[in-house]
């Protein structure tokens, strides 16, 4: 038996394993009950959103052949390494005031992730979504765990139709409502779910966001000034008012399972059945902010994704946001979970105005020097602001 050929493994840092736990892994990958591992390479995986609890993430590509048929074929797996971390292990920390590092490590349960893995989630997924297959779970140390999971394929050509956010909201809501995926909450460390959500408004919106809204610089930048008028700051200043009121009401809502994080970056789409009346499959992944939230929480996070990295203006959400509600309610009807509409929709309203609001100007793009695309990102983000006051206005109490 010759040694495996290992290209770029070091790549994976602390992530590193050994040939053979990475035969291992490759066997899990295959399907099989062991493999001769032939060769192996790593490559970074980028991603564009900010996340202080992921220290990395990397693809490993390579071959093997079966261990016990006697078979001399080589055949290729792949799998995807996610490295998570403290929050005090983030390469910005050093910007976050030391009385506040205390919080986070706190409030950010950084192993959440890998606690949902090794629960029975998986099992527990109601029909339309599933979570990618584990390989292993690598305890590092004290501060760093590594998640070797499926690499998985989405659909060619899949692209986020209205008929897509229909069945990812009616999955959503399938997850909310689902009595077997509630059950499981005891399996997973992300407990004080509304000391968390506090710890948001309390930590990066008081010094960030909302100092950010009433402050004068943010309106001056060239790109900010030509997108927002005096109504919709106005709104937002008036928004970052009552920001510690909507909190306390979205914790006093019913609390419900939630991914914490569904954008559509997470939603990875596997199947469409379009023109056969069937509808999409996901593989959801990036499940570290997961526990409960009040009823329509993740409706926020589907709705502001691709706003967020610009591949989606704000005014299309006036149209997705009902079809969305809808669908989310007939999710929770699925699951025989009954809670009103007007209920769910002011649950997503406000925690959509709190935790999409009050950060979509601020992003941090407004360093870099101005031009057209960084305009109409922000554009994007200025019409979703304006969509959220919409929103929070249609749904107050009369």
């Amino acid at each position: 038996m010759q040694a495996a050929i290992l290209e770029n493994m070091d790549a994976l840092g602390a992530a590193s394993v050994d040939a053979g736990k990475l035969a291992s892994i490759a066997a899990a990958a295959l399907g099989m009950p062991a493999v001769e591992l032939l060769s192996a390479s790593a490559a970074e995986i980028t991603f564009p959103m900010f996340n202080m609890t992921t220290g990395g993430l990397w693809r490993v590509e390579g071959t093997a052949r079966p261990g016990s048929t006697g078979s001399r074929e080589a055949i290729p797996f792949s799998a995807v390494v996610k490295l998570v971390q403290s929050p005090l292990l983030w390469s910005g920390i050093g910007a976050v005031p030391p009385h506040v590092r205390d919080g986070l490590a706190h409030h950010y349960r950084w192993r959440t992730e890998a606690e949902v893995y090794a629960s029975g989630l998986a099992d527990a997924m109601p029909d339309g979504g599933r979570l990618p297959k584990l390989y292993s779970i690598e305890e590092l140390d004290g501060q760093r765990t590594a998640i070797w999971l499926e690499d998985v394929s989405e659909c060619p050509g899949a692209g986020w139709t209205d008929a897509r956010f229909r069945d990812a909201a009616r999955l959503l809501g399938r997850l909310a409502g689902s009595a077997a995926v509630r059950e499981l909450g005891p399996a997973v460390s992300a407990a004080r779910d509304a000391d968390r959500l506090r710890f948001y408004l309390e930590g990066v919106g008081a010094m960030v966001f909302i100092p950010g809204i009433r402050g004068e610089d943010l309106w001056r930048v060239p790109a900010v000034a030509d997108a927002a008028d005096p109504q919709l700051i106005a709104g937002l200043r008036s928004l970052t008012d009552r920001a510690g009121g909507l909190m306390e009401e979205i914790i006093a809502l019913p609390a419900l399972p939630a991914h914490g994080d569904a954008s559509p970056q997470n939603l990875l789409v596997e199947s469409t059945a379009e023109g056969r009346g069937g509808s999409t499959s996901f593989a959801v992944i990036d499940w570290g902010l997961y526990g409960v939230a009040c009823a329509g929480f993740d409706l926020g996070q589907l709705l502001a994704g691709w706003v967020n990295q610009g591949a989606m203006g704000g005014e299309e959400l006036y149209r997705l946001e009902p079809l969305s509600l809808t669908a989310y309610c007939e999710g929770l009807a699925d699951s025989g979970t009954d809670v009103a509409e007007a209920t769910v929709r002011r649950g997503h309203a406000a925690s959509m105005a709190l935790f999409a609001g009050l950060q979509a100007v601020a992003t941090q793009r407004l360093a870099e020097p101005d031009s057209a695309e960084l305009r109409t990102l922000v554009a994007g983000r200025v019409e979703m602001a304006r969509f959220v006051l919409d929103l929070l206005e249609s749904t107050a109490p009369r």
